[in-house]
C-alpha cells in the first residue's frame, strides 16, 4: 500500500523499524540518534558533568532538527505574534477612545464653557450702561427689573465659567504632569509648566477685578438713583465710578477672559494633536503585528504542506484569513474614528468657540452704543471703538461707520442670495472676521440659509445703529434713547433677533460636534468585545491546525 500522505517519508516518520539486532552497537547507537563521545576519561565528577551538559546540548540540536521541533517553533511565533496584534490593538484602542473622551466628554465641553466668560463679562457692563441709561424711566424698553435681572444672571454665567474654566486648566495640568514623568521631557514640562501659571494667573485677575468692578457698579448705580437723574442723563458723580468700572473691564477683565477662552482652545488643540499622534504610532505598530503574524501564519503553512503532503491546511488558513480581517478591521476602525473625531473638533466645536466669541464681541459692541449715549465726552471714542468691534466680527474695509454700514449691506445681499442659489460664490464679495471667512470655512451642508440669517439679522442690526447716531446727531436724545431700547430690550429687538440667528447656528455646529464624537464612539465600541474574541479564536485555529500533525509523533 502506498505510504499515509500525513507522514514524512524518511528517518524521522513515526513507527519506523527499530535496528537491526544483529547490528553492532555504536552502528546501532548511531541509527538511533545516540551521540557516542570519546571513552570516558578518569578524573571524576567534573568530567563527568562535562560530558552529560554536552550531551544534552548535542541531543536539543539534534531534536531541532527534527520535525516536530519544527512545528512547534513555528506555532510558538504564530502564538506569539497574534498576542502581539492583541497587545498594540488593544493599546491603539484605548489610546483613541481616551482621545475622543477628553474631547468629546471632558475639555471640550469645558473648553465651550470657557467661552461664555467674556460674554458674559461684557453683558455684565451691557446692563449696567442700560440702567444707568433708563435713569428715572423704569419702563423703558423691558423694564429696569429684567436689566437688573440679566445683569445678575450673567454675574452668576461669569463665576460658572471661571470655575469651569479652573478645573480645565488643573485636569490638563495633571495630565501633563503625568506625561512629562513618563516621558522625562524637563524642558516640555517647564514650559508647560509657565503656561499653566500664566492662565492661572489670568484667572485669578478676573476674579479679583470681579469684586472691585461689582463694586463700581453698585456705587454708579446708587448715586444714580439718588440723583434722580432723567433718561440719557446721568448723574456726574454716577459717570465717574461707571467709567472707573468700564475702563476695568475693558483694560483687565476682557482682555484676561479672552485669553482664558484662547488658552482653553490650545489645551484642546494640544489633546486632540497628542491623541492623534498616539493612534497613527500606534496603526503603525497594529499594521506589523499584523504582517508579521501574516508572515508566520503563511510560513506555518507552507511547511506543513512541504513536510506532510498535504496541500491545504484549513484551520491555519482560517487563522491567516483571520488575522488579514482582524487587522485590517482595527485599521479601519482607528481611522474612521480619527476622522470623526477631527470632524468633530474642527467643524464643530472650534466653529461653535469661534461663534461664541463673535457673539460676545457683539455684545460689548452693541454696549457702546449705551455707553455712546451715557458718556457723550467720549461718544466719539465709543463711536470708534464701535467700529473696531464690529469689524472683529465681520471685517469689511471701512474707514468711517457710514462706509461700513454700505459695505456690510453688500455682504448681507450676496449672502441671502447665495443660500437661494442667485449668485455664484465667485462673485460674492469678501468678508473676513468671525462671521466671514471663518464662518464660511466652517459651514456645513445645509447651514447656508442659518448663515445667511446670521448675517442679514447683523446688517439689520447695522441699520438701527445709523438711526440711533442719526438721532444724536441731530439733537433728539430722547429718540436715540427708545431706539437704544428697541435695539436691546424689545422682544423683537434688532440684537435679540442677531441673537437668536447666532445661536441657531452656534448651535448646529455644537449638535455637529456631540455627532462627530458620537460616531467616533461607535466605530470603537465593537472592538472591545470583538477584538479579545477575534484574537482567543486565532489562537484556537493556530493550535487545532498543528494538534493532529503533532499527534503523528507520539
Amino acid at each position: 500500500m502506498p505510504p499515509d500522505s500525513d507522514q514524512e517519508l524518511g528517518r524521522d516518520r513515526p513507527g519506523s523499524p527499530p535496528a537491526p539486532s544483529g547490528a553492532s552497537p555504536a552502528r546501532g547507537a548511531r541509527d538511533a540518534g545516540a551521540v557516542v563521545g570519546p571513552p570516558a576519561l578518569p578524573g571524576g565528577a567534573d568530567t563527568r558533568t562535562g560530558g552529560y551538559a554536552r550531551d544534552r546540548v548535542a541531543g536539543a540540536r539534534r531534536w531541532l532538527r527534527t520535525t516536530p521541533a519544527r512545528v512547534w517553533l513555528l506555532t510558538v511565533v504564530c502564538l506569539v505574534s497574534v498576542a502581539g496584534l492583541f497587545g498594540s490593538a488593544t493599546l491603539t484602542l484605548n489610546q483613541a477612545r481616551e482621545g475622543l473622551d477628553v474631547v468629546g466628554h471632558g475639555a471640550g465641553p469645558q473648553a465651550m464653557t470657557t467661552t461664555d466668560l467674556y460674554l458674559a463679562l461684557a453683558d455684565m457692563d451691557a446692563q449696567l450702561a442700560d440702567i444707568l441709561l433708563m435713569g428715572t424711566d423704569h419702563g423703558l424698553g423691558s423694564g429696569r427689573d429684567e436689566a437688573v435681572e440679566r445683569y445678575e444672571e450673567s454675574r452668576s454665567r461669569a463665576n460658572e465659567a471661571l470655575l469651569q474654566a479652573a478645573s480645565l486648566i488643573e485636569d490638563n495640568a495633571e495630565e501633563g504632569g503625568a506625561g512629562e514623568a513618563a516621558t522625562g521631557e524637563d524642558g516640555a514640562g517647564e514650559g508647560r509648566a509657565e503656561e499653566r501659571s500664566v492662565q492661572e494667573l489670568d484667572l485669578q485677575a478676573v476674579l479679583d477685578g470681579m469684586g472691585e468692578y461689582e463694586q463700581l457698579a453698585t456705587d454708579a448705580r446708587l448715586r444714580n438713583d439718588e440723583a434722580q437723574a432723567p433718561p440719557g442723563e446721568v448723574d456726574a458723580t454716577a459717570l465717574v465710578s461707571y467709567r472707573q468700572a468700564t475702563r476695568l473691564m475693558h483694560t483687565e477683565l476682557l482682555p484676561k477672559a479672552f485669553n482664558v477662552s484662547l488658552d482653553s482652545s490650545a489645551i484642546i488643540r494640544a489633546h486632540h494633536e497628542e491623541g492623534q499622534s498616539a493612534v497613527a504610532l500606534g496603526l503603525v505598530w497594529v499594521g506589523s503585528a499584523g504582517v508579521v503574524t501574516l508572515v508566520s501564519l503563511v510560513g506555518l503553512q507552507l511547511y506543513l504542506r512541504v513536510r506532510f503532503r498535504r496541500r491545504v491546511n484549513v484551520p491555519v488558513l482560517a487563522a491567516t484569513a483571520g488575522t488579514l480581517l482582524l487587522t485590517a478591521g482595527v485599521v479601519l476602525a482607528l481611522v474612521t474614528s480619527g476622522e470623526h473625531q477631527r470632524d468633530a473638533k474642527e467643524e464643530g466645536l472650534d466653529a461653535a468657540m469661534a461663534l461664541s466669541r463673535a457673539g460676545a464681541i457683539s455684545t460689548d459692541m452693541q454696549a457702546d452704543q449705551s455707553r455712546y449715549l451715557v458718556d457723550p465726552t467720549h461718544a466719539d471714542n465709543y463711536q470708534q471703538v464701535y467700529l473696531e468691534r464690529a469689524q472683529q466680527v465681520l471685517f469689511r474695509p471701512a474707514d468711517n461707520l457710514e462706509d461700513y454700514y454700505a459695505a456690510i449691506d453688500e455682504v448681507a445681499a450676496a449672502s441671502s442670495e447665495q443660500s437661494e442659489g442667485g449668485r455664484a460664490d465667485g462673485d460674492a464679495p469678501v468678508a473676513l472676521g468671525y462671521l466671514g471667512e471663518n464662518a464660511g470655512d466652517s459651514l456645513l451642508p445645509g447651514q447656508e440659509g442659518a448663515l445667511a440669517d446670521v448675517l442679514v439679522s447683523y446688517n439689520a442690526l447695522q441699520d438701527r445703529d445709523r438711526e440711533l447716531r442719526a438721532a444724536v446727531e441731530a439733537g433728539d436724545l430722547d429718540s436715540a434713547v427708545a431706539v437704544r431700547m428697541e435695539i436691546a430690550h424689545a422682544e423683537d429687538g434688532a440684537f435679540r433677533a442677531y441673537e437668536q440667528a447666532l445661536d441657531e447656528l452656534t448651535g448646529q455646529h455644537k449638535e455637529a460636534f456631540t455627532a462627530g464624537i458620537a460616531r467616533g464612539d461607535s466605530a470603537l465600541a465593537p472592538w472591545s468585545w470583538l477584538l479579545p474574541v477575534g484574537a482567543l479564536a486565532l489562537l484556537a485555529l493556530v493550535v487545532l491546525g498543528v494538534r493532529p500533525r503533532l499527534a503523528e509523533y507520539r
